[in-house]
């Protein structure tokens, strides 16, 4: 959902401000850290004479409001400063997620943030979910609203879409593939079932300036001729209407050659609309690794498409994400195929299109980039950026300044805290802001989403005052997991403030056998408004034993003043805590099989794990998960007993062998554990993501599984419910309602062969149920099919 650039209102002069500010920045952005201290203090001192001669060497007064105009109207480079702190939104038992391609699942107006995640609290459903708060005071929810129930497609898309307060949300339905959306216009309205029949997924929606919303999403074919694999469908829902119109292929990846009974798969496309009202959509697909610009002027009736670059261009399951600025000039980004892709920006901002590298990290892979434009044409990109030898992610980002034309670099918006951070959204408001979420697991391995939002460039009539504000933005070390081994504590400090200012800083760490109370090794840091610097503190070792938490405690102080009380003293203090790691801890370190990007149809999996810790690893498992988000998958999980690892030694684990049955990407997850009623993490997990493609014979075996309504649908008093086993097997058949819970089971046990049950329309008390849709799933160790059926009264 690319944001329009209208300049909120800003005027002219402080547009020829700006950029003079910003072109004195760039002739001095070259300068050594030693020529720059000498020239801040001498402006240092010139302004306290200056203040001295006045008489008003005292604490500003100016409100916060007005010095924030000041510090961006003076600010001389994109100040990273300027984001404020990481603040978990969500805090349930289970895990939270965001979405890791295509649509946004964040979106914000002039007023308010909104957000839908995955909940996955309840372990055989992730609900899906809506929380909203206002700009400047994000608030922790434990559940948000409830706005549908998915049966499972861990990482599945559920983008989110504003205009004029009406809030649409969408997002697809495992068991059948069928995609929903459900929108709220001052309350929430029914929910909208569309797509085309079933194999329905990866929704991308974005609003027109009318109000009319446009959802694009990929569709599964497996009949040769009729775009066999996924394609790209398009559906358009009228302002305030309840229905969708009939689905039209908007892109066909075999339209770029190759053999009809090929499977093509052009995956998560990704939609913005520009202000002419055009509709503009990039995918990329695997029939030679092409990325696609796909767009339609005419309300998506028809679909034209170019290719920019060329083969094995872009990564077609890595995902692609567009925007616009005001200007209508499109962005694009993508991850390249290589084997250490790294996140690119294509736009056509010079009448052709041109790419752009803006992920520098060196470390396996960058991907899932997600891109908007704030209103002053500025565009923002986050991706996730794996770090050693892959088995984490962080979320980095990267930002395109409109003042200078360039590209900014690769900076890392969560720090390697041996957390998850994946999955980023961003999104810009009204007002120049720039918000982004993310699925992090640092709350003790629990996924929860994560917000953070940059302070925008708002700019007024009134002059910008001058005024003192230092912060500590972020501690650099200690923090999450550390070794018993000497550490230089570091943060970084900004200046806030209107005019060239002066601090020093502080270090506390308490807890267990440490009373560390330093101040930084640079003495007296000098900074210019809208600058930031490093400062380190002397080493310290933690004294304690493994899992032993310490406090780590930053403070600026105004010099000479040698106080906190600027400004704004709230961003003076920032706190972290470390925590010594485990002398158990046994990590996936590499895998072998299935490879990063590989297609297979069988296999063996297998992967190397290694005893990191100060103690020896007895009695644990190594673990082999693999889930996709086919409705016809299983779930795949095995483990392998480890008797003993001894710290630093290295183990090749070979799983059972896995049989797909699927044309989806499935992911593979390898890690280590005691095993439990929930399973205890030794280290860290290393996951890849391959493409799966059915094995001969296994469709026909799936195919033998069959689950329909045969009595009348919908019905009053009663219905028959046929099903078709190919072989005796342990089979369940229940009823779920449209939040996915159990209602009745109407078989538990061996089945073989076909055969037919009769559903009452009650529950598993006998009690009558409410009129509506409820779900009829044949479930088997092997697979799962489900039926729908609606009850009247």
């Amino acid at each position: 959902m690319g944001v329009r650039g209208t300049g909120c209102g800003m005027k002219s002069r402080w547009r020829r401000a700006i950029r003079r500010e910003l072109e004195w920045s760039a002739q001095h952005r070259g300068e050594d850290r030693e020529k720059r201290r000498g020239r801040c203090i001498s402006r240092f001192l010139e302004k306290l004479k200056n203040k001295a001669k006045e008489g008003i060497m005292r604490k500003s007064i100016v409100p916060k409001t007005l010095l924030i105009l000041g510090v961006l109207a003076l600010a001389a480079v994109p100040l990273f400063g300027q984001w404020h702190s990481d603040f978990r939104v969500t805090n349930n038992t289970g895990g939270t997620y965001t979405a890791a391609y295509g649509g946004w699942v964040i979106a914000a107006d002039d007023a308010n943030v909104h957000i839908a995640y995955k909940d996955n609290t309840n372990v055989l459903n992730y609900y899906v979910r809506y929380f909203t708060f206002p700009i400047g005071s994000p608030a922790e929810t434990p559940n948000g609203e409830m706005i549908g129930a998915d049966d499972g497609g861990h990482h599945n898309s559920i983008p989110i879409a504003i205009h004029d307060g009406t809030v649409d949300i969408s997002w697809y339905s495992h068991p059948l593939s069928h995609l929903y959306t459900r929108e709220k216009n001052g309350s929430w309205g029914s929910i909208i079932e569309h797509g085309v029949d079933v194999d329905c997924c990866c929704p991308a929606i974005a609003f027109d300036s009318d109000g009319n919303l446009h959802n694009v999403f990929n569709h599964y074919s497996s009949t040769t001729g009729d775009a066999k694999g996924r394609s790209v469908y398009y559906q358009r829902k009228n302002s305030g209407a309840s229905s969708y119109s009939s689905p039209i292929m908007a892109f066909d990846p075999h339209s770029d050659g190759g053999s009809s009974s090929t499977e093509y798969f052009a995956y998560y496309p990704s939609i913005c609309v520009t202000s002419d009202d055009a509709l503009h959509v990039s995918v990329a697909h695997n029939n030679g690794n092409l990325l696609k610009h796909v767009w339609s002027t005419d309300g998506g009736a028809t679909w034209n498409n170019e290719t920019i670059g060329g083969t094995n261009f872009a990564r077609y399951d890595r995902g692609t994400s567009i925007c616009h600025d005001s200007d209508d000039n499109l962005y694009i980004a993508y991850a390249d195929p290589g084997s250490a892709c790294q996140v690119y920006v294509a736009t056509n901002a010079s009448g052709s299109w041109v790419s752009t590298q803006v992920s520098e990290y060196t470390g396996n892979y960058a991907y899932w980039p997600s891109i908007c434009c704030d209103t002053f044409n500025n565009v923002w990109i986050s991706w996730d950026s794996r770090w050693g030898s892959g088995s984490i992610s962080e979320t980095h980002y990267n930002k395109y300044d409109a003042v200078s034309g360039s590209w900014g670099y690769d900076q890392a918006l969560t720090l390697n805290d041996g957390k998850y951070s994946r999955y980023a959204n961003f999104a810009a408001d009204e007002k120049g802001n720039v918000h982004i979420c993310w699925t992090d697991s640092r709350d003790d391995n629990n996924f929860e989403v994560y917000y953070n939002w940059f302070l925008g460039d708002t700019i007024t009539d009134t002059v910008p005052p001058s005024g003192r504000d230092l912060a500590i933005v972020r501690i650099l070390k200690p923090l999450g997991k550390v070794d018993k081994v000497p550490v230089t504590p570091s943060a970084v400090i900004a200046n806030f403030g209107g005019d060239v200012d002066s601090g020093y800083a502080m270090c506390r760490i308490t807890g267990p056998g440490v009373n560390y109370d330093k101040g930084n090794l640079e003495g007296i840091v000098y900074l210019d408004a809208g600058e930031e610097d490093a400062v380190s503190f002397p080493s310290w070792t933690p004294p304690g034993w493994p899992g032993d938490r310490y406090k780590v405690e930053v403070t600026v102080y105004l010099w000479p003043e040698k106080t906190i009380e600027d400004d704004d003293p709230t961003n003076n203090i920032k706190v972290e805590y470390a925590t010594i790691q485990s002398a158990v801890q046994v990590d996936a370190i590499e895998v072998v099989k299935p490879e990063e990007g590989s297609v297979v149809d069988s296999m063996t999996p297998e992967a190397n794990f290694k005893s990191v810790g100060t103690e020896a690893a007895e009695n644990f498992y190594c673990y082999c998960e693999i889930v996709s988000q086919g409705y016809h998958t299983a779930d795949y999980l095995d483990s392998v007993p480890v008797a003993n690892l001894d710290p630093e030694e290295t183990t090749n684990i070979t799983f059972a062998e896995w049989v797909c049955d699927d044309s989806l990407p499935y992911i593979a997850t390898f890690f280590a554990a005691i095993p439990g009623a929930t399973h205890t993490l030794l280290g860290r997990k290393l996951f890849v993501v391959f493409q799966g493609t059915p094995l001969v014979g296994v469709a026909e075996e799936v195919d033998a599984l069959r689950i329909e309504v045969t009595g009348p649908n919908p019905f009053c008093s009663g219905t028959l419910v046929s099903y078709s086993v190919g072989y005796p097997i342990s089979t369940t058949i229940r009823v779920y309602d449209v939040t996915g819970k159990v209602v009745r089971t109407l078989h538990a046990g061996e089945l073989s062969g076909s055969g037919s049950l009769y559903w009452d329309g009650t529950d598993d008390a006998g009690a009558e149920l409410a009129g509506g849709l409820y779900f009829i799933r044949i479930i088997t160790p092997g697979f799962t099919k489900t039926a729908k059926v609606v009850l009247l009264h």
